[in-house]
């Protein structure tokens, strides 16, 4: 059986019509890969730089208040229910590092808050990893001390403390 010359050149767009097609959808198929790949797996490392958040970065020898609802209490005064009265650190006997933080209650009930310290060497690289959340009560209207030592001598004086409210 032979074709004719009209069921070649009809054979020959259909093949090529296929293949116009599997291309196509094969470039598809590359570009929802590529995609997913670049997406898929942990997330890079990007620092914050937005002008709402200029202190998004940590900031060594401070308080950072992680609950917004510490932070921000009332639009009309502009206080927040937690004050950060004064940090500081200091050698201790033992050539530990002692960071501290004295805390204001600014209401006029309990405040229980949870919190804990990260140390830096002299690179201001992070040592011993965080200590393990800390209690704290605050009484009404009242101040209490947060303090933390660390375990190695390597802590020169840079620390970092987080406070949240207690879960």
């Amino acid at each position: 059986m032979s074709r004719t010359a009209e069921e070649e050149g009809k054979m020959h767009n259909s093949i090529r019509g296929l293949l116009a097609f599997l291309v196509v959808l094969m470039s598809l198929a590359g570009v929802g890969c590529t995609q997913n790949r670049v997406t898929e797996g942990p997330a890079p490392g990007v620092r914050v730089r937005d002008e709402r958040a200029p202190y998004a970065q940590v900031r060594l020898n401070t308080v950072a208040i992680l609950d917004e609802s510490l932070a921000k209490w009332d639009d009309v005064k502009k206080y927040s229910k937690l004050a950060v009265e004064s940090t500081n650190s200091e050698r201790t006997a033992t050539g530990t590092l002692r960071a501290w933080a004295l805390l204001r209650n600014r209401t006029d009930y309990d405040i229980n808050l949870e919190c804990r310290v990260q140390f830096f060497n002299v690179d201001e690289e992070p040592l011993e990893g965080p200590t393990a959340w800390k209690r704290l009560y605050l009484p009404p209207n009242g101040v209490a001390t947060y303090s933390e030592s660390s375990v190695g001598t390597e802590a020169i004086h840079y620390y970092y403390i987080e406070i949240r409210e207690a879960r």
